[in-house]
């Protein structure tokens, strides 16, 4: 969080165009003595000290030191003991990280991009020779699907050829039929005259 502030702004820079950091920490282990999974804490002050009070006539005074720093403590055992559903977006993720599968299962059903996620992380926890032939697997695939894009816009490209070339044929026959000479029928059309003779 200090990094993140520290490098937001440079010498004789205004404070006040600071941005929210906000940092998030999972904890495999309970920490607080608290009755939640999640916990969102901010820089509070401690109790006003009586021999450095000074009457200032605040009606209410500041808690918060700033908005503009925030943690978020989750723990998991308080997470999987308390057994939420799958609802909100941060359970789904929780879950993730869990490694319940029933319960990924769900949340992936839930979020799309809690799926994408769990392919990546079930990639990153492959063994080298699992990584070799799903890479393998992939590249066959991608290739496979080059291929036949390759093949489609090849397949596009002759057709239209074709159909060009029938059309300055049609074009030279009417030439022909109306008796204009093979020279200028084959500087018009570019047939050759092997072709227009064929007609």
């Amino acid at each position: 969080m200090c990094k993140n502030i520290a490098t937001q702004i440079q010498k004789t820079e205004d404070y006040r165009t600071l941005k929210k950091s906000i940092v998030i920490i999972i904890l495999n282990y309970i920490l607080y003595k608290r009755g939640s999974y999640h916990h969102v804490a901010h820089m509070k002050f401690e109790k006003i000290k009586p021999n450095e009070y000074v009457d200032m006539g605040y009606k209410v005074e500041d808690e918060n030191a700033t908005e503009e720093l925030e943690m978020h403590f989750i723990e998991m055992p308080k997470f999987i003991k308390k057994n939420p559903g799958v609802e909100g977006k941060l359970e789904q993720w929780l879950w993730l990280i869990s490694g319940r599968e029933e319960k990924i299962k769900m949340a992936e059903d839930k979020n799309e991009e809690v799926k994408k996620a769990g392919i990546l992380v079930d990639e990153m926890s492959m063994d080298p020779k699992e990584r070799e032939l799903y890479e393998a697997r992939l590249m066959a695939k991608y290739n496979y699907d080059s291929g036949m894009a390759g093949a489609r816009e090849a397949g596009i490209e002759e057709g239209i050829e074709r159909g060009e070339k029938l059309k300055q044929m049609q074009i030279a026959k009417k030439m022909k039929e109306k008796g204009i000479t093979k020279e200028e029928i084959e500087e018009i059309t570019g047939l050759s005259q092997e072709e227009i003779k064929n007609l």
